[in-house]
């Protein structure tokens, strides 16, 4: 081998060398950086896990594993399930975009003509009646609130709304303070005019219509009277009472 051999591969091994020596130096660096962060870092793991030490043992975790492997079925079942209800949110997310604002504005539309606080309302005076009356007095008044329910069924008809609305209006008009005395010469007199004889007329059917009804006064039961007196005298006892 020749002395330019020798030197060239001489050469070789000092450049390998020289990069072998700045590979350690650079990996010397990298340990130096790491080794505070690392170090740091395990201290962090270990009062970690220091603080749940009482309530993990390595038991826990075989247990863990154990019951994973036999449960695999059953979490292949939620998977699936997991997935159609993906699905079912896909298919119902386009619709959510659409109905949700319809639905704000159709709120604060109802909002705006006060049905919320028509519900209000109705809910303090609800308050109020159970101030007043307990859940034995309602009872009590059951029969009365069908009878009321069926009495506005019949004002549904509108010959009987007219009537109401106009008696409604008749009495509104009637002024008492402008009544004179009439004796039997002004009653003649005032039946002259056709108003007088429109009302008597009225009068008239309403009684006989009155004539068909077989209105019988039934008689009151004197217990039923008597807890009714009671029950009236509770009511009043708790309202003065508060």
């Amino acid at each position: 081998m020749t002395n330019e051999a020798i030197m060239e591969r001489l050469d070789k091994i000092e450049e390998n060398i020289a990069f072998l020596t700045e590979r350690a130096k650079a990996t010397e660096e990298l340990k130096n950086d790491l080794s505070p962060i690392v170090h740091d870092g395990f201290k962090v793991l270990m009062h970690e896990f220091g603080s749940i030490e009482h309530g993990f043992q390595l038991e826990d975790l075989t247990e863990f594993i154990k019951k994973a492997m036999v449960s695999f079925k059953n979490m292949t079942y939620m998977l699936d399930k997991m997935e159609d209800a993906i699905d079912l949110w896909k298919t119902i997310e386009p619709l959510m975009h659409s109905s949700v604002p319809q639905l704000i504005q159709y709120m604060d539309s109802l909002e705006q003509r006060g049905v919320f606080d028509t519900y209000r309302a109705m809910i303090e005076i609800r308050a109020q009646v159970a101030e007043t009356y307990g859940p034995e007095n309602l009872r009590n008044m059951g029969d009365s609130f069908v009878f009321l329910i069926g009495m506005l069924e019949k004002l549904g008809d509108p010959k009987v709304r007219m009537m109401i609305e106009g008696a409604a209006n008749a009495f509104s008009e009637l002024d008492l303070t402008e009544v004179k005395p009439t004796g039997p010469i002004g009653m003649v007199s005032g039946m002259a005019s056709k108003d007088a004889k429109r009302g008597l007329g009225v009068m008239l059917e309403m009684t006989k219509t009155l004539g068909k009804i077989g209105l019988e006064v039934p008689k009151v039961d004197e217990k039923a009277a008597e807890k009714a007196a009671m029950a009236a005298e509770a009511a009043e006892t708790k309202k003065a009472s508060k």
